[in-house]
């Protein structure tokens, strides 16, 4: 198996085209504000940009930005400017939703969202990236089995969050 590695401003350009919208997308879960978003993704690509690596695969690359736009987002909610951003009143400002497929999730996905971290991160992977527990236990550091509980402990949570959003018992 051959390494790829962005050598040129082409193959930057390809590799920035073929995951932005990921990266973009996995940052805002993160970050509840389209700016930030925006900024933590442009930074993982900073990151790209600088260093020198090569990837195995497309697989390999997604899961290096995926791993690293969670620890630069997770990074960036502990820092002390953003600390002081929360501190303002939130309900003045406008609500901007980040861009969404087609299909009618926006329930389930605003239910994820207020999982906590540790929950959200594990359901956010397996349910809208696709990675396998086994994978996301190797991502996130965690023993496979604490994976496999969070996942059950996070689609209760949800279970009882979605029955009463929907009104059924």
């Amino acid at each position: 198996m051959s390494e790829t590695a962005l050598r040129t401003d082409a193959d930057f350009e390809a590799f920035y085209e073929r995951h932005w919208l990921y990266v973009y997308r996995l940052c805002y879960t993160y970050m509840c504000s389209e700016a930030d978003a925006e900024d933590c993704a442009e930074d993982v690509f900073v990151k790209v940009l600088n260093g020198t690596f090569s990837f195995k695969d497309e697989t390999h690359e997604r899961k290096w930005l995926t791993v690293t736009a969670i620890n630069l987002c997770k990074d960036r909610l502990k820092s002390y400017a953003h600390r002081n951003v929360d501190s303002l009143d939130r309900e003045d400002m406008p609500e901007i939703a980040a861009p969404e497929p087609e299909d009618d999730l926006s329930e389930v996905r605003e239910a994820v969202l207020e999982l906590p971290p540790k929950l959200k991160d594990v359901i956010w992977l397996y349910y809208f990236n696709g990675y396998s527990t086994d994978e996301i236990a190797t991502m996130l550091d965690r023993p496979p089995s604490t994976v496999r509980n969070q996942m059950r402990d996070a689609r209760n949570l949800l279970k009882e969050r979605l029955k009463t959003d929907f009104g059924s018992e």
